[in-house]
């Protein structure tokens, strides 16, 4: 794929794209002003007197911050690696997978995930669409993040509607191309700006592209040209490639709020409450106007006082009273603005825009907390489980086209640099009877409400315990119908807890032999000591009883 290939598929991709940008910059100043940026990166700000109303901005604040708290919170632990079905069972693979977790989640933390993911929160409810890049380990060794700005690319997709084409603008300085792509590969009209000023603040233009790579490349060529996904740097001027490699995953996870029909954009709630907000904004317009008007009402006055009118606070208006009109005449005119109904009709489409942003569960959440501190586990989960019925859509997408990208790419980023340790042998694909990596891991979303249907088992054993009591107090043998050590690691890890607390099973084996050979010894010990003791008896007795006792003792 050449230069001109990459730059023919980003323009036709831009062509398809067209139709979406004029309602994209009206969402943009109706809910999210400063989302769209000018050449340069500097935000598009509207002016004071365009703005009326920051209802629909708070709305759609609202849900993003409701989005980061439901699905990936920072202060919780919100998703764990889990191994194959086939693989449940398997103690070491189940441990390898959680601890791979809890590593997966220290470098997650210290890296600009949470930053840049709330950012692709706020734009995917507005735009509908919203892309996050998932680099390697840059290097510090820290993963990174980057959001991509909804004008910045364009996107193809497969037959089954998985993206799998990704083009993106970049504006580099001088300096930042050089440490990206390295100075051998820049043309010269590049280099020669690195050691001048303009080399710091000057932007030229390039294109980045990532698509399936078609065709196997050489054994022999670099690493990056041998990744299943390919990645095409172009200098936008000249058509060079400034860059030829290649990542082991798609790197950038695209999420669709919507999907309507074919287009491979998505829609989300800015778009259902456009209209409302459009109106909305009016509204509060006219308001404004008739509160002006009924704080400095208009005044009818006779042609003799032109000019001589007093509007100031305080001020004074001096007529001739000799003249019965000029007292009457001089009055308030035309004040009767009906305030109150704008103010209706505001409120109306103000709870409109609210409800497609669905603001009034995330308040009634908040609300609730304000109330009765703590909420008790049954009404948080009562509370959580409406949101998320009112989100399943939402968030299955969420899911499968955003966090299940970007979690399987940072595995695989975690494991090929060997910070996740050695895999067991039981976790390792086998083709033809070679080895061809680590099994995949299965996402376990720990929200608010898996968590509530996690920690609803260990609830219903506790209810059995409580019923099944007096029974085994009857009947003792009546416990050996649980299976006890499962129970306390499953209950343990629905709680939970560190997998570094939880023993493996080869652990308590080892630990049940050990106590096992321990009591052997300890009944050997007494059975020697009660020999002994018998032996001793034995002596102090007379001839025949000590005869008697002898047939006794087992030979």
């Amino acid at each position: 794929m050449t230069g001109q290939d990459v730059i023919k598929c980003r323009d036709a991709y831009k062509s398809g794209r067209q139709p979406l940008e004029e309602h994209w910059d009206e969402l943009s100043g109706l809910f999210m002003p400063f989302r769209l940026m000018r050449s340069g990166g500097i935000p598009d700000i509207p002016a004071a007197d365009q703005v009326f109303d920051s209802s629909p901005r708070r709305a759609a604040l609202i849900l993003a911050n409701g989005l980061a708290s439901l699905v990936s919170p920072r202060e919780e632990v919100w998703f764990e690696f889990q191994p194959p079905k086939s693989l449940r069972k398997d103690d070491d693979a189940v441990r390898f997978y959680r601890e791979a977790s809890e590593i997966a989640r220290e470098y997650i933390e210290s890296s600009n995930f949470y930053e840049e993911i709330q950012e692709s929160y706020i734009e995917s409810p507005v735009f509908g669409t919203t892309a996050l890049f998932c680099g390697d380990l840059d290097e510090r060794n820290e993963l990174y993040f980057r959001h991509q700005g909804i004008k910045s690319y364009f996107i193809g997709e497969d037959a089954k509607g998985r993206v799998n084409a990704f083009y993106r603008n970049l504006q580099l300085t001088a300096a930042q191309a050089a440490e990206e792509f390295g100075e051998e590969r820049l043309p010269k009209e590049i280099l020669s700006k690195l050691d001048k000023p303009e080399g710091q603040s000057e932007l030229f233009d390039f294109i980045h592209a990532v698509t399936k790579r078609k065709y196997a490349a050489d054994p022999e060529a670099p690493e990056g040209a041998r990744k299943p996904w390919q990645s095409l740097v172009v200098y936008e001027k000249n058509k060079s490639i400034v860059q030829d490699s290649g990542y082991d995953e798609f790197p950038f996870a695209v999420h669709r709020y919507r999907r309507f029909g074919g287009c491979v954009w998505g829609f989300g709630p800015g778009s259902v409450a456009i209209s409302d907000a459009r109106q909305l904004q009016f509204l509060n317009q006219l308001a404004d106007v008739a509160t002006e008007k009924a704080v400095f009402p208009p005044i009818i006055a006779p042609s003799s006082l032109e000019g001589e009118i007093g509007q100031g606070a305080l001020e004074i208006t001096y007529v001739d009273p000799t003249d019965p009109n000029s007292a009457a005449i001089l009055r308030e005119w035309a004040t009767s603005a009906r305030y109150d109904v704008a103010k209706d009709r505001m409120a109306d489409k103000r709870t409109q825009v609210e409800e497609a942003f669905h603001v009034d569960l995330f308040q009634l959440f908040a609300s609730r907390q304000k109330e009765r501190q703590p909420l008790t586990a049954t009404e948080a989960s009562l509370v959580a489980g409406e949101k998320l019925t009112q989100f399943s859509p939402v968030f299955g997408r969420l899911v499968s086209e955003m966090l299940d990208p970007i979690l399987n790419r940072v595995f695989g980023v975690l494991l090929r640099a060997g910070i996740l340790g050695t895999p067991p042998d039981s976790v390792m694909s086998v083709l033809n009877g070679q080895r061809t990596g680590v099994a995949s891991p299965v996402m376990l979303y720990k929200n608010k409400i898996m968590l509530a249907m996690q920690a609803r088992q260990n609830g219903s054993l506790m209810e059995f315990m409580q019923l099944a009591s007096p029974l085994m107090q009857a009947y003792p043998e009546a416990i050996d119908a649980l299976n006890l050590p499962v129970i306390v690691r499953d209950s343990a890890r629905n709680s939970g807890l560190p997998e570094g607390w939880i023993r493996s099973v080869k652990d308590i084996a080892a630990m049940a032999a050990a106590r096992a050979e321990a009591q052997a010894q300890q009944q050997q010990l007494a059975a020697a000591e009660q020999g002994s003791k018998v032996m001793a008896n034995m002596g102090k007795a007379g001839p025949d009883i000590q005869n008697a006792m002898q047939n006794q003792i087992p030979s």
